[in-house]
């Protein structure tokens, strides 16, 4: 692993949870974390709590993203510290834009592997966890129970409170305890998803609903707007639908689990604002839900 990070050259760098750990950590004036607590400190609580069921957490990824808020960049590199550790090093970099995957083990089969999204930015905290397809290692949420956020991010969880980093670690642990119950009834989506066929007039139906809600949530108009969160952007949408529109070309049918994944492929934090991958990840398992209900 490079000991060194060029946001300049790539705007998203992988590196280990060592690795982020010994990045700069950003305190408040009283010395506090800003946010209530680091980065690393935060995906380390989430494991132990796993751990103390025996789930076997391990940490696969993590991304640490650059973006341009003008007051809060996701990178900033501090110059004193270069000439201390040396030109981009790791220990130089304070890194405000991070996501990480912890897979856990306990379970995994060679196609699923239960996973835990962990985004920490500038906007709040956000957790989710789902199976994770190995193959084309697509993170799934498969309802609005499988996530929690300290801020505004998850709209039809009409969640009027503001949890704070404590409740955010009580829902974490409350997965934890239950999640043997609670991975019988994600396993039964997947199954469900599964024996749906999915055709050609089902794609154009999604098509059009995908860029219904995109419209929508775009629009100024009040007649249209909805602040729901869209599943897919339109440039996601041409990428996404294009793999769906082959798969039906060469098979001429196949199921909403599969239609899912073609979909979901875009909803990467190395391709996205790490913001958005939960909410969005959410709202397209919503959205195909809602077709076979």
């Amino acid at each position: 692993m490079n000991e060194q990070l060029n946001f300049a050259e790539k705007s998203v760098q992988v590196l280990t949870l060592e690795q982020l750990e010994r990045s700069y950590h950003e305190n408040m004036p009283d010395g506090q974390p800003v946010g209530g607590i680091y980065h690393f400190q935060l995906i380390r609580e989430i494991m132990q709590i796993f751990e103390n069921c025996n789930l076997v957490p391990m940490v696969t990824e993590i991304f640490a993203a650059a973006n341009r808020d003008s007051k809060r960049p996701g990178v900033t590199v501090l110059p004193q510290l270069e000439e201390r550790y040396g030109e981009r090093a790791i220990e130089a970099h304070l890194l405000r834009r991070v996501y990480a995957n912890i897979e856990l083990h306990a379970d995994a089969t060679d196609e699923l592997v239960t996973c835990l999204a962990v985004a920490y930015h500038q906007k709040g905290i956000q957790v989710g966890i789902g199976p994770m397809v190995r193959v084309c290692h697509n993170q799934t949420i498969l309802g609005a129970k499988d996530v929690v956020a300290n801020y505004g991010c998850f709209v039809d969880m009409k969640r009027n409170e503001k949890p704070t980093v404590k409740d955010i670690l009580a829902k974490v642990d409350e997965w934890a305890f239950y999640y043997r119950e609670q991975q019988v009834i994600r396993l039964e989506a997947i199954d469900r998803m599964k024996n749906a066929e999915f055709n050609r007039e089902d794609m154009l139906r999604t098509i059009g609903i995908l860029v219904e809600k995109r419209i929508n949530h775009d629009s100024t108009s009040s007649y249209l707007h909805d602040r729901a969160t869209y599943p897919l952007n339109s440039a996601q949408i041409n990428e996404a639908v294009e793999a769906m529109m082959e798969r039906l070309e060469i098979y001429h049918v196949t199921s909403y689990w599969d239609a899912y994944q073609d979909l979901n492929s875009v909803l990467k934090p190395d391709r996205m604002d790490i913001p958005q991958v939960l909410p969005q990840s959410l709202a397209l398992y919503a959205c195909l839900k809602e077709q076979l209900s």
